[in-house]
């Protein structure tokens, strides 16, 4: 008997294997099976996916896929634009344990759905469609933009979870583009107490795994992370789990290295910075890459990513750590001066956040609350308020004016650890946990608004600030993300105890061809008539693409 899906072409996915991904996700498989209401396979997958997939160094026309399994295979990405329809792939002959696979020649701005396998079969995918890469939009887009910030999280602990939770509940129920995240930016220190394999495994894999299956992940080295890492060599774990750009290939100055470098997202340009290991010497090659990188950048908004905070009286103290002090008074200046808008950082496990700042180089003692104008640190005549649209106003900035900066440092997204917390250029500092959200959007009078979020592990929002900058150039992309052509079609009938597939069409259509996908994206039968004897076909879950003159539809069946 035939039976037909009720959803749009979870297509190349059948039950067999959406059981694989619940074994493989979940340690209690029986518990898996009566939550999903799945069969239990009668054979187990040859291989197991012990880590991934997630994605690294998304761009608009490419992203790179990397997973582990546990014993060597070839690398196999199956991809398309519809969930069913996954009839482009990429492969990798050679034997690895340890896979990456990029994906180019990919449209910008457009949902792209993933499998992951080998040359037999699928290892991990999802029938519910939770598994894609959006890629970038072009360069230069003015569209919204959603960025997920993350300070020091890696401690694998329940408060980790709960700010993880937090976040994921906010990003499904709020009112603008509800399960959008475009990015993760991670700030460091991601994986306690060292940055070894085990323990990226266990604080930030088996953490923040639902979300690196569909978001790429971005991060610049903390100090924990730096203890088993090398950045002169590029070696170590933290090398070895992320795939940063080098070459410029996501935008920006070539930097030649994975410790620092940039990217673009629509009309925000980001440089990542290494504060650890790194000289951070005025002078320096990776200071006057950031200087060459900062000045050919045409983006609307520039913001910068580095673990030490230039500004904190946390658990750790910015007048006094040599690392915070060396960003401070070398790197600050220069990127200020260039028209950076926001400063993200972490270390101090506390929620920080500056005043609309220019020019405070000095210890905490010397900040002046006064407009530089007249001789003080602040921008503007919000940038001594709390930033809030619905306070002291949004803090002000013209694209054409460079000066003007919010420095952050949240590092409690996995622990809290006091201090001070008494930094004189902070307008806020609170020993509490939470995560920042970062979204972009277009104000509807030809600029456009910065708004950060620090959303607490209970989902409060216990601080907002708005930038608002005039004078973007506006440019859109054409290519909004795809939706799956025929959602609605229900095109697909089935004729009950006949091993019969019935094709149905509009008055005003003409079948041109049906083809029929198994849940591997191979195509296993190809007919032109209404009416298909499937008698002979394998039971599992099949897609079925259907060509009219009026276009192409996808739908799925299990055929039993």
């Amino acid at each position: 008997m035939i039976k037909k899906s009720i959803f749009l072409l979870a297509a190349l996915w059948s039950v067999y294997s959406f059981a694989q991904t619940s074994v493989v996700d979940i340690p209690n498989i029986s518990a898996a099976v009566a939550a999903n209401n799945v069969d239990v396979p009668k054979n187990l997958p040859a291989v197991v996916v012990e880590r991934g997939p997630y994605l690294q160094t998304g761009t608009p026309t490419s992203v790179i896929v990397k997973w582990r399994t546990d014993i060597a295979t070839e690398s196999v990405v199956n991809y398309g634009t519809l969930l069913g329809a996954m009839s482009k792939n990429v492969t990798s002959a050679d034997l690895t344990t340890e896979h990456e696979v990029t994906l180019s020649g990919l449209t910008p701005n457009t949902k792209y759905y993933f499998n992951i396998g080998n040359r037999t079969e699928v290892l991990s995918e999802s029938v519910t469609g939770d598994m894609y890469v959006i890629t970038a939009p072009t360069p230069g887009t003015d569209q919204f933009v959603r960025a997920w910030i993350i300070g020091d999280p890696g401690t694998g602990n329940t408060f980790q979870r709960w700010v993880r939770d937090a976040y994921y509940n906010y990003v499904d129920t709020t009112a603008t583009n509800p399960g959008k995240t475009d990015m993760m930016l991670f700030l460091g220190d991601n994986a306690y107490n060292t940055g070894k394999d085990s323990e990226y495994q266990n604080a930030f894999f088996d953490v923040y795994d639902d979300m690196f299956k569909k978001s790429v992940a971005w991060s610049c080295l903390g100090n924990h992370d730096g203890d088993s890492a090398d950045s002169d060599t590029q070696s170590g774990p933290y090398y070895d789990i992320f795939t940063f750009p080098t070459a410029g290939e996501a935008g920006g100055t070539p930097s030649g290295t994975e410790a620092y470098y940039s990217f673009d997202y629509a009309n925000i340009h980001f440089i990542i910075l290494d504060s650890h290991h790194t000289s951070r010497a005025v002078g320096g090659p990776m200071y006057n890459w950031a200087l060459t990188d900062i000045q050919n950048t045409a983006q609307d908004w520039i913001v910068t990513l580095f673990h030490h905070p230039a500004y904190s009286k946390g658990s750790h103290d910015s007048d006094v750590d040599h690392r915070p002090v060396e960003m401070r008074e070398n790197f600050t200046p220069m990127l200020e001066a260039n028209g950076v808008d926001l400063v993200l950082s972490g270390h101090s496990h506390s929620y920080e956040r500056s005043y609309f700042l220019n020019g405070h180089q000095g210890l905490s003692n010397t900040f002046s609350l006064e407009e530089i104008t007249n001789g003080g640190n602040t921008v503007g005549a919000n940038g001594k308020g709390d930033g809030k649209e619905d306070g002291d106003g949004a803090y002000q900035k013209a694209s054409t004016e460079p000066e003007g900066a919010v420095y952050i440092t949240t590092g409690s997204a996995g622990q809290i650890s006091g201090g001070d917390l008494n930094h004189q250029a902070m307008y806020i500092s609170m020993n509490k946990l939470g995560s920042c959200v970062m979204e972009i959007d277009d104000d509807g009078n030809g600029g456009q608004n910065m708004v950060i979020k620090f959303i607490r592990e209970t989902g409060e929002i216990d601080d907002y600030f708005t930038i608002h900058k005039t004078g973007v150039t506006f440019t859109d992309d054409t290519n909004e993300p795809k939706a799956e052509v025929g959602a609605e079609s229900k095109k697909v009938l089935y004729v009950a105890g006949h091993d019969l597939l019935t094709i149905t069409m509009d008055r005003n259509e003409r079948l041109k061809k049906v083809k029929i996908y198994n849940n591997i994206g191979k195509l296993v039968k190809k007919s032109r008539k209404k009416t298909i004897d499937v008698s002979k076909m394998p039971k599992g879950m099949y897609a079925i693409e259907i060509t009219t003159k009026n276009g192409t539809y996808i739908e799925s069946v299990t055929i039993e």
